[in-house]
């Protein structure tokens, strides 16, 4: 399983309501990273989004039983997204066999002992995120190497960022 996530320095990923920030490049990085592979999500990141995102399946974990959406999912908790997840992978011409881990900060703090990787853009830019702000959740030093793969000036309105891989040093089963 793979983490992709977007954060600011202080690890603030979301306000509750939606993107704090507008990355037109870091999209379609995500776009990269993602396609052929589901998605397994929290509700609130699956509002903020709005819709299934093509060629990706969108396992969406509420604890609402009567939650439904269309193009969605849904898991009542890891395990079954694990489970839907596995199962679309292998129903699914053309599917990579990676488990992508989509956020909000329940759901990263839930899977990221399950992910061998993360892959992320962090921000230059320090929000307090609000009263309902998400945060993603510390890396260990000791626990992943950390590779710096692109850095990316202030351009206009965009802010800094960078992309940085996590790789887990001990191995991880799922």
């Amino acid at each position: 399983m793979v983490a992709v996530v977007a954060m600011a320095k202080n690890r603030v990923i979301g306000d509750g309501s939606g993107l704090i920030w507008h990355l037109p490049a870091d999209l379609k990085r995500v776009r990269a990273l993602t396609m052929g592979c589901p998605l397994i999500m929290g509700r609130r990141t699956w509002d903020s989004i709005g819709r299934a995102l093509p060629g990706r399946a969108s396992v969406v974990m509420t604890r609402d039983s009567g939650w439904a959406a269309e193009g969605a999912l849904r898991a009542a908790d890891l395990d079954h997204a694990l489970a839907l997840s596995r199962d679309w992978i292998a129903a699914t011409d053309g599917a990579r066999d990676e488990i992508i881990l989509f956020g909000g900060g329940e759901i990263y703090a839930a899977g990221l002992p399950l992910c061998a990787r993360v892959e992320a853009t962090v921000i230059e830019i320090s929000p307090d995120g609000g009263p309902n702000a998400a945060t993603f959740p510390p890396l260990e030093a000791a626990e992943w190497d950390r590779e710096i793969l692109e850095e990316m000036p202030a351009e206009g309105d965009v802010p800094a960022y960078r992309y940085e891989r996590f790789t887990r040093i001990a191995p991880v089963t799922v």
